[in-house]
């Protein structure tokens, strides 16, 4: 595996360089036609620059993740590179002004990044594929209680994850199998270790796992999700983690606050003539107000009166009082299913953002009853609140109906330590591409 490793850097590192000789003789065919050669001037800060320009680059294939091809995914891969290519060209353009040479053109610094992108990106895919096509499988294990056991085993029958779909499961072991699952560690590839482990239990698993080399996934909790952002501090030699980002900070809840209240008054005008059609026909397919209200939670445990479009008839738990919706429930109106299908019974809640009640992205918002009961039942639970609720957000996107209370706070914790205004307008991009898809929640 370290040779096949060794030789794909090494053909990455050989695309790089060699995108920089292409780019020379596309950018001076003629002088090669006259002299058949390229221009001595121009070509000598690149052989000058060579040597720094592979070693950047070696880095930047670690930094963006692309030296980790094993559990890469072709459309994962595809992001890392523009940033490769990006950096490099940048790179390239720095070393050589700093090496006091001022004739690399820019047109073959800009023809090098098209070759490399467009190189790399298919070396990568074909690498890929002939990895998925030509692996076995890796023989995997689970550590925890049944039901959580057969969760993960459905989740792996479920998922598109590349790693994921070549596992198969050969042993599993419960909380009190101590002995037998870390000796089983050095029969497998994978390890799978479910949340309700005890703390020294996990700590075992994992450094056995360390010491075999062996690739561990790990269910997290509240507590672990909050370890994920947390940066070391030295107190004389003793190092202790700072945990100090479990809430966002007054810049960014600032400019939180003003991306979402500007983003939300320059989409009205388009929206309101959407939202007077969609009020029509709501009309028209069933008695009852257009809109409906609810009472549900945001930031600090407040409550406040959410506003969407009604998708479910008049009075739906009059009798049952509160209940969770569900695929496939019959609560729901026709013309309500297709507007939960495509998101459009969440549009009003852009007068909720404008009030300062909601915001575009954040974790979704609950109802209090559920919130209460979720609090006592589910260890972090109100951590979520510290921030607004969302129309959108990581549990929006990637939840389904069927995903537990547990599995959406870690999304939301997820959101809440890795917070930034790019990430945020990355998640309404992906909104856009998941609403074409069955609705999640």
């Amino acid at each position: 595996m370290n040779i096949v490793k060794l030789l794909v850097v090494t053909i990455d590192l050989a695309i790089v360089n060699l995108s920089y000789v292409v780019a020379f003789y596309i950018r001076f065919a003629p002088e090669v036609r006259l002299s058949g050669e390229l221009p001595w001037r121009n070509y000598e800060p690149f052989l000058a620059a060579l040597p720094f320009i592979t070693v950047t680059a070696l880095i930047y294939l670690d930094f963006f993740g692309l030296l980790r091809f094993h559990r890469t995914s072709r459309r994962s891969v595809v992001p890392s590179i523009m940033k490769l290519v990006f950096m490099q060209a940048l790179t390239t353009t720095t070393i050589t002004y700093f090496m006091s040479y001022s004739s690399l053109p820019r047109t073959v610094v800009i023809l090098t990044a098209a070759i490399q992108a467009i190189a790399l990106v298919v070396w990568n895919w074909a690498m890929l594929a002939l990895r998925d096509a030509g692996s076995a499988s890796s023989v995997a294990m689970i550590v925890g209680a049944a039901a959580q056991r057969k969760e993960l085993l459905d989740k792996l029958a479920q998922t598109q994850e590349p790693a994921a779909r070549k596992m198969a499961v050969k042993y599993w072991f419960t909380y009190d199998e101590r002995e037998k699952a870390l000796k089983c560690v050095k029969k497998v590839d994978e390890v799978l270790i479910c949340s309700n482990l005890s703390e020294d239990f996990k700590i075992d698993i994992m450094l056995v796992c360390m010491d075999q080399r062996k690739a561990a996934y790990l269910v997290p909790e509240a507590f672990e999700i909050a370890l994920l952002s947390t940066s070391v501090v030295h107190f004389d030699d003793l190092p202790l983690l700072l945990m100090d980002n479990v809430s966002l900070s007054f810049e960014q809840r600032f400019f939180k606050r003003a991306f979402d209240f500007t983003a939300s008054i320059l989409s009205m005008p388009f929206l309101l003539p959407f939202f007077a059609i969609i009020a029509a026909l709501i009309k028209l397919t069933t008695p009852g107000s257009v809109f409906y209200r609810q009472d549900r939670v945001t930031a600090g445990g407040r409550v406040f009166k959410i506003l969407k479009f009604r998708t479910m008839h008049e009075g739906a738990e009059s009798e049952t009082g509160p209940m969770l919706s569900h695929e496939d429930d019959e609560r729901v109106t026709s013309l309500g299913k297709f507007l939960r299908r495509y998101r459009i019974d969440e549009l009003p809640q852009l007068f909720n953002v404008i009030k300062g009640e909601m915001s575009l992205v954040g974790p979704r918002s609950e109802r209090p009853y559920f919130v209460e009961q979720y609090a006592r039942s589910i260890d972090g639970y109100e951590m979520r609140n510290s921030v607004r609720a969302g129309i959108t957000g990581y549990a929006q996107i990637f939840g389904k109906y069927g995903t537990s209370a547990e599995h959406k706070l870690t999304y939301d914790l997820m959101y809440i330590m890795n917070y930034s205004l790019l990430l945020d307008v990355r998640l309404i991009f992906q909104t856009f591409k998941v609403i074409f898809q069955k609705g999640s929640s």
